[in-house]
């Protein structure tokens, strides 16, 4: 019997032996308003979003990555300035919709570069006019404190034995795994014997992943920013990075991989039944320096609200992060390259496309982006929003963003992760109270989301800020891109819409080269499942380790 069928069915005995598409509704880009004779002075446009937040006074002198976005027009021609060093400054437009009026029809994302002197305050401009000789002008202020001396930290730091890391997700199997599908009584065990099945075809990597060295695991902190761009030094990571000191014949690495962690994870917490600590491990025990970020409201910031889904804060943390890393001379004997490969799943995943764009536009010169894997991610996150509203509302109609949610497991997704960052860290105008009655979504506010009444236009545009599938012409931001973007999805997950990935391939394939693994998550088996049980979590949780171990394989 091998190790993986011999795996399995101890934990198929253990636990059964004992006893789009649609939804878009009118999803177009808003009609362009008509030409206006020019004023003698440009309008200023209102900050949407920025990091740092407009007005900031202590802003870290080192950090050179910064973004503002604003409202735009398709035919607005643009400008960057500022007074900081060395600036550079990119524009990533995102289409618009569902908004109360027509006066814009795009989101504009500057993304922006510059050194920073102590103690100094800094504006940058974004000068924009339009076909119609109609000038617009948009402005972020704020100020520098003082260099903080607080960097890479390490908080706690021990040894795995290489057949323990053998064996990690072997334990998550026959534990934490089973707890996390909650299978329905009656169907478990023709389910688990699909789960094995799948297993043997999909996991061989990460149930025996032939471990070459003892992996050294470290919790860190390290110095990056609150949501609103001021100084943190209390964010946590996991680090892990092979044994080298006894082995023979060691060769370091050319790549560095990324772990940006899925829903519930805290791999900087070292916890053995956390997938995504045991994967930085694993990951680790085939000779890689591994660079696994908690999300902020995670770790060390875990009593804060955590920023679900916000591609731009959570990508400025990990981007904090690596430069520490890879600048820090103790980590210099793993990793001897310029090259990172960014591997995430579900949340992760989304996290991962939207650390690659970052790099890609704003990150060191001496870094390339390789990889990205990206598997199960809601990329069109305003829509995956929409999508739980038009189900509450009873309007779904068979849309591909709200066939499937569930009220039980879906919607606490959005009162309980989405809204929490996105109406606490963005100026939306709205608070908790008014989105959520209890553990509910408010009617009123589903009537009102629905209905593009104008109090909610800021919110919804700020959730289309993360979504990549409104990227346009994604080629003007990628064409430099070497990166290969594999991506993942499950046409069976009742929990992260596939339109998301399907679209999100459609918009980057022009841009850099994409390889869509349709196959990996829709065999016979996924859907078999899907037909034995309407429990949200079964099929995304299993297309996750399937993807993961797609991974694994390309890193043996």
């Amino acid at each position: 019997m091998s190790r993986i069928t011999s795996t399995l069915f101890l934990f198929f005995c253990l636990t059964a032996c004992g006893g789009g598409g649609g939804g878009s509704s009118d999803s177009t880009p808003a009609p362009e308003p008509a030409p206006t004779e020019p004023d003698s002075d440009p309008v200023i446009l209102t900050l949407l979003d920025a990091v740092p937040a407009s007005g900031l006074t202590n802003v870290e002198p080192g950090q050179l990555a910064s973004s503002f976005a604003q409202h735009g027009h398709s035919d607005l021609s643009l400008e960057l300035s500022s007074d900081c060093n060395s600036f550079t400054g990119t524009t990533i437009r995102r289409n618009l919709f569902d908004l109360s009026t027509s006066d814009f029809n795009q989101i504009l994302d500057h993304r922006i570069e510059c050194s920073l002197d102590e103690s100094v305050a800094y504006t940058v401009t974004a000068n924009g006019k339009r076909t119609n000789d109609a000038e617009f002008v948009t402005e972020l202020l704020f100020s520098t404190g003082v260099t903080s001396p607080t960097g890479l930290t390490v908080i706690n730091q021990f040894d795995l034995p290489r057949d323990t890391v053998n064996d990690m997700f072997v334990g998550y199997v026959n534990s934490a795994l089973f707890e996390e599908l909650d299978l329905p009584s009656g169907v478990e065990s023709l389910i688990l014997r699909l789960v094995l099945a799948i297993a043997e075809a999909n996991w061989s990597n990460l149930l025996d992943p032939d471990s070459l060295y003892d992996v050294t695991s470290q919790q860190v902190s390290y110095l990056s920013r609150h949501p609103d761009g001021s100084p943190s030094a209390e964010l946590t990571a996991a680090i892990t990075f092979p044994v080298i000191a006894t082995a023979n014949d060691f060769v370091s690495r050319d790549r560095v991989i990324i772990l940006t962690h899925a829903t519930g994870s805290t791999p900087g917490n070292l916890d053995n039944a956390d997938a995504w600590y045991i994967l930085a491990n694993m990951f680790a025990s085939r000779g890689y320096l591994v660079i696994a970020p908690d999300n902020y409201g995670r770790g060390g910031t875990a009593d804060m609200p955590e920023t679900y889904l916000m591609a731009n804060r959570t990508a400025f943390n990990a981007l904090d992060l690596i430069n520490q890393v890879l600048a820090d001379p103790a980590y210099d004997e793993v990793y001897n390259g310029s090259d990172l490969a960014i591997i995430g799943y579900s949340q992760g995943g989304h996290s991962a496309v939207g650390l690659g764009l970052t790099l890609e536009t704003q990150g060191p010169e001496t870094l390339t982006v390789r990889e990205i894997y990206a598997g199960g991610a809601p990329h069109n996150l305003y829509q995956t929003v929409r999508g739980v509203m038009q189900h509450l509302d009873g309007s779904c109609d068979d849309g591909a963003y709200c066939r499937y949610v569930d009220e039980d497991t879906t919607v606490p997704f959005a009162t309980d992760r989405i809204f929490p960052g996105f109406l606490n860290y963005t100026n939306t105008g709205l608070s908790m109270d008014d989105a959520v009655i209890g553990e509910d979504i408010n009617p009123d506010f589903v009537t009102a989301f629905l209905a593009n009444e104008p109090e909610l236009d800021t919110f919804k545009a700020i959730l289309q800020l993360s979504s990549f599938t409104q990227i346009v012409s994604a080629e003007d931001n990628l064409n430099t891109s070497t990166a290969l973007i594999h991506l993942y999805h499950s046409q069976f997950d009742r929990l992260v819409p596939f339109a998301n990935t399907s679209e999100l391939a459609a918009i980057l394939e022009p841009a850099t080269t994409v390889d869509f693994h349709e196959n990996r998550c829709n065999s016979d088996g996924y859907e078999a499942i899907f037909n034995l049980t309407d429990k949200v979590g079964v099929v995304h949780t299993l297309c996750g380790l399937s993807v993961l171990d797609n991974a694994f394989s390309d890193f043996k």
